[in-house]
């Protein structure tokens, strides 16, 4: 019974930790590291004394025998003498849950002044009931709080999952001694939309945090980082400045992407071709996305870098297959959620939404032509079915598009179709705008550069009407979205 000995061994390590003479060190180590002992509780902490045998004893005692103990990952066997002894020593332990609350390996943290050969922790080998790629620390505890508030904090260590807890933050998990993994993501992507990135500051962390990219965006969850600066993880952060300084931060992240995107502008650097290099770097990451997390991605590339949609998408095109003689399928269009809507209320109240779209800038809305054409059609007054019967000439993914919204009927009632639409304009207009901002820092920073005091002028002054602009329509959709 694996599952048996697993609790078994947890149940000893935090009788250990909690009480008598063995666990004293333990409970001095949580004392200094500022974990509470209702802490050590919630996440069953646990400790175990030096010693090669001491858990295997103990265990024993209990009716375990060797061969379970070495199969459930507790004992290890000497090759020359096939003596067995305990894998865990002088370390305090972190049990390691699976989805059902059961302890299925653990991770161990050295004791201060370890000699330095050994390693600062050591974890659970894989067994049959344990791989690591699938598991993430602290899931069991946090998964009300990732459901409630629709977001996961991913941190890098078991004492930074522990002490956020702590300081109220129960969303936390973290990788089990590896990086994060597709498997671990598509357990999460069941619970939330959204993951906080909280990888440690120095550059393996901010490394570890660009290569989790790819995984975000293929599990469909939006990614953002959080700069921790002053500390160099989230433990310390919160020990060192509290859970109030923590949550202002939290107010403070940038998209996962951004930070990729600044790291490869800032690496093949700001002219033309520059841009150009970084996003043939980005290249490999559009591949790997499909329908409109890829379009998204792709604009969002484009806004950064100020390289056109259609270059970006042609760079971030899959390379063609082998020639077969059979025309390959035509990939499906599918529009960005705010679109998807605004096309929804045009096609159910084209008469309504005369008012929200009178004067508005098409390229806010679309860059594809035929989509702002059917809009504008039926908003014109033409029926439905011409507008189909055009579209299934013109474009026909937009004519089973326009379909799908008419066999839909219960996305808005008619008093809402108004401050909807305005709403999702609004966002629009502020995904534009914010874009046009990039690209003017960017222009003013090669104007500080060059010395190129003329142009530098003229983007300042046009940089102002846009954050003033930018801040009306912040204005605008937090009203919106404060009365939805």
């Amino acid at each position: 019974d694996l599952y048996g000995a697993a609790e078994a061994a947890c149940v000893c390590f935090e009788n250990t930790l909690l009480v008598g003479r063995a666990g004293a060190a333990g409970r001095a180590y949580l004392e200094s590291r500022g974990i509470s002992l209702d802490t050590a509780k919630k996440y069953r902490l646990g400790f175990v004394p030096d010693g090669w045998n001491n858990l295997e004893n103990h265990l024993k005692g209990e009716g375990f025998d060797a061969d379970t103990l070495l199969r459930a990952g507790l004992l290890k066997q000497n090759e020359r003498t096939h003596s067995t002894y305990d894998v865990f020593r002088a370390r305090l332990l972190f049990p390691i849950l699976d989805d059902r609350g059961r302890p299925v390996a653990f991770g161990g943290r050295a004791m201060p002044g370890a000699d330095k050969e050994t390693p600062k922790y050591l974890n659970s080998p894989a067994t049959e009931i344990y791989e690591k790629s699938k598991v993430l620390y602290g899931l069991s505890v946090a998964r009300g709080a990732i459901q409630r508030k629709d977001r996961v904090i991913v941190v890098e260590g078991y004492f930074d999952a522990v002490s956020l807890w702590q300081a109220g933050f129960e969303e936390a998990v973290a990788p089990c001694g590896t990086s994060l993994t597709a498997d671990q993501l598509s357990v999460l992507r069941r619970l939330c939309t959204k993951a906080m990135a909280l990888f440690d500051t120095d550059e393996a962390g901010i490394n570890a945090a660009i290569r989790s990219l790819d995984l975000f965006l293929a599990a469909g969850m939006e990614a953002r980082r959080l700069d921790l600066t002053g500390a160099k993880d989230p433990d310390e952060y919160v020990q060192k400045f509290g859970g109030p300084a923590f949550e202002a931060r939290l107010g403070q992240t940038e998209p996962l992407l951004e930070l990729v995107i600044r790291r490869m502008l800032d690496r093949h650097g700001n002219s033309s071709e520059g841009r150009a290099r970084a996003v043939e770097a980005l290249a490999p990451t559009l591949r790997k996305l499909e329908g409109a997390v890829r379009e998204a991605t792709i604009s969002r590339v484009a806004g950064w870098s100020g390289i056109g949609v259609a270059v970006v998408a042609r760079r971030g095109g899959r390379p063609p297959p082998a020639d077969t003689g059979v025309q390959p399928p035509v990939p499906a269009w599918s529009p960005e959620p705010d679109l998807a809507h605004l096309i929804w209320l045009v096609v159910h109240f084209p008469v309504e939404m005369r008012g929200p779209l009178d004067g508005v800038d098409p390229e806010v809305v679309c860059e594809r032509a035929e989509v702002v054409e059917a809009l504008a059609r039926l908003v014109d007054g033409q029926s439905l079915p011409d507008v189909l019967a055009w579209a299934d000439e013109a474009a026909p993914e937009l004519a089973r598009l326009l379909s799908r919204a008419a066999a839909r009927l219960d996305l808005y009632r008619l008093e809402a179709a108004v401050p909807a639409a305005k709403g999702i304009l609004a966002r629009m207009e502020l995904r534009r705008i914010e874009s046009s901002i990039l690209g003017i820092n960017r222009e003013i920073h090669r104007c500080e550069t060059t010395g190129d005091k003329s142009s530098y002028g003229e983007y300042v002054r046009t940089l102002s009407g846009l954050y003033a602009r930018q801040a009306a329509l912040k204005l605008a959709v937090a009203r919106r979205t404060a009365t939805d």
